[in-house]
Order: structure tokens, then C-alpha cells, then sequence
């Protein structure tokens, strides 16, 4: 188990550039969502102005009750579906990052766990990465490793194949996807 752990850790001057890439990346979307963002509460700001004309306009009997449920109910709607993006948008900015960064302390520990003599620690260590594909057959280990994991691993294959710098963005670019996306 020690030797497989240690075929899926992630070299420590890597784990720094990826969490440096992340970081920048970080504040990019930050810069982005904010404009995102100001731009629909200037949007919410109108509705809620329309909504306050409307209920006016109704109260003062200038418009029917059906027409004014009409277009109540439809800005409502409008409102609701920025508020929705807004929310969507602001989780979607940083969600990614913190696993992304519990991976690659998990991901970069691996060689300590793997020269350590802790079990608890190891098992752990295999369950990360095999989840539950772990299997004992011919008294040797085998498994499948999860996407970060198996990433990390085809990355340090290519170490001497391609420039590194290209590696490290491909391997980032991949990584932080799969934590985009789950």
C-alpha cells in the first residue's frame, strides 16, 4: 500500500504552483462576478421600483386587479430568477476551491503517509484515492484510483515528455473542472 500511495502524490513544488494558480484564479472571477453581480441588483432595483409603481397604479384604481396580477406575478418572476443566478454565480466563484485545496494537501501529504508507520493514516490515504475499489488479489493491492487521484498520477508520468509548466496547467485545468463540476 505504501508504494501505491506514493505513486499518486503530488510533488511539493507542484502543490505550491497549483494552489498559486488557484488563487489567481480566485481573484480573476472575483473581478468577473462582481461586475456579474452589480449588474443584477441594478436589475432587482428597477423591478422593485416597477413593483412599487404597479401596486401604486392599482391602489389609486388606475389599473384592474387581473392586469395588475399579470404583471405582478411576471416581475416577480424576473426578480427571483436574478436572485437566483446571483446566488448560483457567488457559489459557483469559490465552490470549487476548497476541495481543490484539500485535495492537494491530501495529495501532497501522501509521500509522509506512505514513509509513516501509521495504518490509520494509510488506510485513509487509500480510501481518498480508491475510494471503494480497493482490492486484494494474488496478495497484491489493486485499484482504480478517482479522477483528481488518477490526474495527479498520469501528470508525473509525463514529467521529462512535456515542459512542466504545461503539465502543471493541463493537471490544473483538469482538477479544477472535475471540482467545478461536483
Amino acid at each position: 500500500i505504501s508504494s501505491m500511495l506514493q505513486k499518486f502524490s503530488l510533488r511539493s513544488d507542484w502543490a505550491e504552483k497549483l494552489l498559486a494558480m488557484a488563487e489567481a484564479d480566485k481573484e480573476k472571477s472575483a473581478q468577473s462576478v462582481t461586475a456579474f453581480v452589480q449588474e443584477a441588483k441594478e436589475k432587482i432595483r428597477t423591478i422593485e421600483a416597477k413593483l412599487q409603481r404597479l401596486l401604486d397604479g392599482y391602489l389609486d384604481q388606475v389599473i384592474e386587479q387581473e392586469v395588475y396580477r399579470e404583471k405582478k406575478a411576471k416581475l416577480l418572476s424576473e426578480k427571483k430568477s436574478l436572485e437566483g443566478q446571483i446566488v448560483r454565480i457567488e457559489q459557483k466563484r469559490t465552490g470549487w476551491l476548497e476541495p481543490m485545496k484539500e485535495w492537494i494537501k491530501v495529495a501532497s501529504n501522501l509521500v509522509k503517509i506512505a514513509r509513516d508507520s501509521n495504518l490509520l493514516e494509510k488506510k485513509v490515504a487509500a480510501k481518498e484515492i480508491f475510494g471503494s475499489n480497493l482490492r486484494l488479489a494474488s496478495r497484491a493491492v489493486r485499484g482504480e484510483p478517482v479522477f483528481p487521484f488518477a490526474a495527479a498520477q498520469r501528470a508525473a508520468a509525463l514529467v521529462g515528455q512535456k515542459d512542466e509548466s504545461q503539465i502543471l496547467v493541463q493537471l490544473y485545468d483538469k482538477v479544477r473542472t472535475y471540482f467545478e463540476r461536483n
